[in-house]
């Protein structure tokens, strides 16, 4: 019976139950979306960095050696251990793509994971095991030759295997302005397959290295050193046809020695990483330049950040419509109670238990609710997750990703339902203190009392109509509440969507016409040389600028806590690379002063007048320097340069753009040391490309705005007409026209929803913000929503609200007032 009896109220009552059922289903959905991703990709990720072994620490220096990796492995800490080299060399058949080559003689530690063919064996010096991705859009297959050219040397070897690396889930190539996928890969060779001879050869030629270069690395032709002595003369005094003659002579063993490991990685048996620094530290006497944990290996940290992101959202969306939810089941459930006032004393007065009628009532959202948590879970799992995994697949890649059922979904799902029927519970409490002698009888009118808007001095001066809303919102105070919040939400949503297709040109002025307004960048590769690169810029013109990472801290030899990993930005000043000031104005360094981004100042609390302390990653040496300004970066954080202040520290000075508006940049690609061009009308294609992500939250912000606004209007008005229904008939009565009630109705929504959007309003720059800075500490955007966006979100709400106002019409018109006016029988 109770069962029927509810099948008849979902159907009297399917608006505001629709819409519980409907912010239940979005909440769970897109929970599941987002946090869905963030589980499925956990999961698969941690798989995937078992099988690799991921280490826990990246250490780097200007030569690790075999007594260096023993000391560290016998650390008790120190699950494994392993030295390699890593340098950026190029595929001149794959039209020069960057290779991140890896060259190693073990393979215990973030190990390549297998696709297809052998597993990587560093005995083969004739082998090399390259990106599956890459190799899928350059279509490469296993047994192919692939030819690698590093610093003037062309080597060709067997592809013996397609491979993952477990450091380059987001990868992108220095020449490039967005991820091509095609445009980069990395390899892995055997630390002796690497043609050593031809490579020394080159940088003798080069000049690149010297007799004092051998001397150091070459400790076993001592003897030869030593017999210069006795003719008095020094290394210095060696010719390049000497050393050319002295490298002829070498093993191929000593030149080995010419290349050495730079990179120790380090596998810990308890994850706590950086806090065991000064412990590797003395292991090696401090003989390394910067020791850093995944948290500053961008391959690893560009996704951890996005996945922060998509958590912060999830809860909040689903915290933001499941809070509307409980608003509505509120507000109906307080109504159908009391309206059905005479029924619950009849089913008292018959003998049927509190607790069962309480239940019958508490069953309206429970099932409603519980429908929704379903129908958004079927949504969610089976097709927004996997469409948003599919998505973001283009960018990072983590074999074995999928969309996978967690059981964190049905916990939340079960609160979802909890606390929409916590709120019924709420509104229908009461019943249980009515009597059934009392229930059978209607409600007492409540008593009338001069609400606190009838104390405005202006209060005689206001319209009927005004008034009698004024009245009405003051004695339903959850009900215009309801409608205050779920407005203001939706003016915020709305104006997300808005502002986000504004902001993009914003961040676009931003990026091409303040910070790097050159009509094209040369990128320079790492094997450049000073005299090459100011040859090319005396012939095209233009400001160099130098971007390494570094460590940061606050006081002279800092322990692990006390640095910070950034970047460092060298510029001439010449107005082509240039900083902002806070506003997002161009502003200029303060010559023999350095200046720091605003986000590493407000982290390390760094002020204008301080002096802080910094090294390049390749070295350990450190130098000092005073903080002249704060500027803003929106994309990465550290520390900016004038050259000419940079040079005087002593330190390598190695740039690596040129930034001209020569058009002849273009012919440059070709170019050993050059390892891209681009042009601005390129980047900001591949800028608007990167940006199809936001486009897609933008349409789906403005849809879930529409549909939050006219949830809590049409839910707002059904009350408000189902409260005042007697009212509305006896007005009819006295004569008053349907168009006149209506438009009370209509005129009551429109000033809540008014009210709503001017709360809302203020709330909308400030949290955009917050949303797109939640992508990771190194960004730090300042965007200003243009007014015009906020007036437009304000008008689409309060179009909303005006049609939603016309539902109400028929109702209207087809009032019963005899139905609605006779008394009990």
């Amino acid at each position: 019976m109770l069962f029927r009896k509810m099948l008849r109220e979902f159907k009297a009552n399917f608006g505001p139950f629709f819409s519980v059922f409907l912010l239940a289903a979005i909440a769970m959905m897109l929970f599941i979306t987002m946090e869905g991703h963030v589980v499925s990709q956990n999961v698969a990720r941690g798989k995937y960095h078992d099988a690799c072994n991921l280490s826990d620490i990246w250490m780097y220096g200007e030569g690790f050696t075999s007594d260096d990796l023993k000391a560290v492995r016998n650390l008790d800490f120190v699950e494994q251990a392993q030295l390699r080299m890593q340098v950026t060399a190029s595929a001149p058949k794959q039209d020069g793509a960057q290779v991140d080559l890896f060259l190693m003689k073990e393979n215990e530690v973030n190990t390549p994971y297998l696709i297809e063919g052998e597993d990587f064996n560093p005995d083969d010096t004739d082998g090399v095991w390259i990106a599956n991705a890459f190799a899928k859009k350059r279509d490469l297959h296993v047994g192919d030759a692939f030819t690698i050219e590093y610093n003037g040397v062309t080597f060709t070897k067997t592809i013996r295997g397609l491979v993952e690396s477990v450091e380059y889930e987001f990868r992108q190539a220095d020449g490039d302005a967005d991820t091509y996928l095609e445009n980069i890969t990395m390899a892995y060779m055997s630390y002796d397959a690497f043609p050593v001879r031809g490579y020394v050869t080159h940088l003798i030629k080069q000049e690149k290295i010297t007799a004092a270069d051998i001397k150091k690395h070459a400790d076993t032709y001592q003897a030869v050193l030593d017999k210069l002595d006795e003719y008095g003369m020094s290394v210095d005094d060696l010719s390049q046809d000497m050393l050319l003659t002295m490298v002829e002579k070498m093993s191929d063993e000593k030149l080995t020695k010419m290349m050495p490991y730079t990179q120790m990685v380090i596998k810990t048996n308890d994850g706590k990483a950086l806090a065991h620094e000064d412990e590797i530290a003395d292991a090696i006497d401090h003989r390394y330049s910067a020791m850093i944990d995944r948290k500053s290996v961008p391959g690893l940290a560009r996704l951890d950040s996005e996945l922060d992101q998509h958590q912060t959202f999830s809860y909040s969306f689903m915290i933001i419509f499941v809070g509307i939810a409980i608003l509505v089941i509120a507000t109906s459930m307080k109504r159908m109670v009391d309206k059905q006032r005479t029924e619950i004393g009849t089913m008292n007065a018959l003998g049927m238990k509190k607790g069962k009628i309480l239940f019958h009532y508490l069953s309206f959202s429970l099932f409603i609710s519980l429908f929704g948590v379903i129908a958004g879970i079927l949504l969610g799992v089976f097709w927004s997750c996997p469409w948003l995994i599919s998505l973001f697949a283009e960018y990072y890649i983590v074999p074995g990703l999928h969309s996978i059922f967690h059981p964190i979904y049905l916990v939340v799902g079960v609160a979802i339902v909890a606390a929409c029927v916590l709120a019924d519970f709420l509104s229908c409490k009461k019943l249980l203190k009515i009597r059934p002698a009392e229930a059978l009888r209607p409600a007492p009118p409540k008593q009338g009392k001069r609400c606190l808007f009838e104390k405005l001095p202006f209060w005689n001066k206001l319209s009927f109509q005004a008034q009698y809303n004024l009245r009405d919102v003051s004695r339903s105070k959850l009900r215009a509440f309801m409608s205050i919040i779920g407005t203001a939400v939706g003016m915020l949503l709305m104006l997300y969507g808005v502002g986000c297709n504004e902001l993009v040109p914003q961040m676009e002025d931003m990026m091409f016409g303040k910070s790097t307004i050159s009509e094209y960048q040369v990128k320079l590769s790492a094997d450049a040389s000073l005299s090459e690169v100011n040859a090319m810029q005396e012939e095209l013109g233009g400001e160099l600028v130098m971007i390494d990472q570094i460590e940061v801290s606050k006081v002279q030899n800092p322990t692990t806590d006390e640095k910070k990993k950034q970047t460092i930005t060298v510029i001439e000043g010449k107005g082509l690379y240039n900083i902002l000031d806070l506003d997002n104005h161009i502003t200029s360094i303060k010559p023999g002063t350095v200046s720091v981004s605003r986000k590493l100042s407000e982290i390390m609390k760094i002020h204008v007048g301080d002096t802080i302390y910094w090294h390049l990653y390749s070295k350990n040496t450190w130098y000092e320097a005073k903080v002249g300004a704060i500027y803003r970066n929106s994309d990465t954080q550290g520390i900016a340069f004038l050259k000419e202040d940079f040079e005087k520290t002593g330190a390598a000075y190695t740039p690596t753009l040129l930034m001209t508006d020569n058009k002849d940049a273009e012919s440059k690609k070709t170019l050993s040391y050059v390892s891209g061009v681009n042009s601005q009308t390129e980047m900001k294609e591949a800028y608007e490309k990167g940006m199809e992500v936001m486009s897609i939250m933008i349409f789906a912000m403005i849809l879930f705005s529409a549909v939050m606004v006219v949830t809590v209007l049409y839910n707002s008005g059904s009350l408000s007409f189902n409260e005042r229904i007697k009212e509305f008939a006896t007005l009819k009565v006295l004569g008053m026209q349907s168009a006149k009630i209506r438009g009370m109705l209509s005129g009551q929504n429109f000033w809540l929803s008014l009210i709503g959007i001017v709360l809302g309003a203020p709330l909308g720059n400030l949290t955009l913000n917050a949303m797109i800075n939640s992508n990771g500490e190194n960004y730090d955007y300042m965007l200003k929503v243009p007014a015009m966006d906020y007036i437009l979100s304000g008008i689409f709400v309060l179009i909303i609200s005006v049609l939603v106002s016309f539902l109400f019409a028929k109702r209207i018109k087809k009032l019963d007032m005899i139905e609605v006016l006779k008394g009990v029988e």
